[in-house]
């Protein structure tokens, strides 16, 4: 018992506390990626779904959340934000884009952290897939021994993961295609 009362302290300490991450602020570099190709046409939803087990976030034991209230929400918030900014979203287009989360992970080791973001999109125009792909980001920033460190510094990164995942799929020219 006493071995356990010594221990308590550290393992606090190494483990952290959950965390929030913050709303997603849409990339002006993205959106300019967009609005370069002046011929495209809009879709008229982009709707995220995640794979089994990849609808949260865990960092050390600790659940990372959305404001948007879930993680297929917080990357649906971002796509919709800033196909919206480009003029690409009306509800009577006939194109949709569906978006699978295949992996969303982050862990917080005590030197570095590192992220890993995947989704599967898929466009579809009158019923017909226009575009199929999978793209995947990762990243990797300093972490910390620290546990409300880490988790902080895990959270923080899942943002920019994001904006790298929309930025693959805006430079893929087969999605640009597909869009035309």
């Amino acid at each position: 018992m006493k071995k356990f009362l010594l221990l308590a302290p550290l393992l606090i300490l190494l483990q952290g506390c959950g965390a929030t991450m913050t709303s997603y602020e849409p990339s002006f570099d993205n959106v300019q990626r967009l609005k370069q190709n002046p011929a495209l046409q809009p879709v008229s939803q982009a709707q995220v779904t995640a794979a089994s087990g990849q609808g949260w976030l865990m960092v050390r034991a600790n659940p990372i959340s959305s404001p948007a209230g879930s993680i297929p929400a917080h990357v649906q918030a971002a796509l919709t934000q800033e196909l919206s900014l480009a003029g690409l979203l009306n509800q009577s287009a006939p194109r949709r884009l569906d978006v699978l989360l295949v992996k969303s992970e982050l862990t917080a080791g005590v030197g570095s952290g590192h992220g890993t973001l995947a989704a599967r999109f898929t466009v579809v125009k009158n019923d017909a897939v226009v575009y199929d792909a999978t793209k995947e980001v990762t990243s990797v920033w300093s972490s910390s021994f620290f546990g409300p460190i880490a988790v902080l510094n895990a959270t923080n990164a899942y943002n920019p993961l994001v904006r790298d995942l929309l930025k693959a799929l805006y430079s893929d020219p087969l999605f640009i295609q597909a869009l035309k």
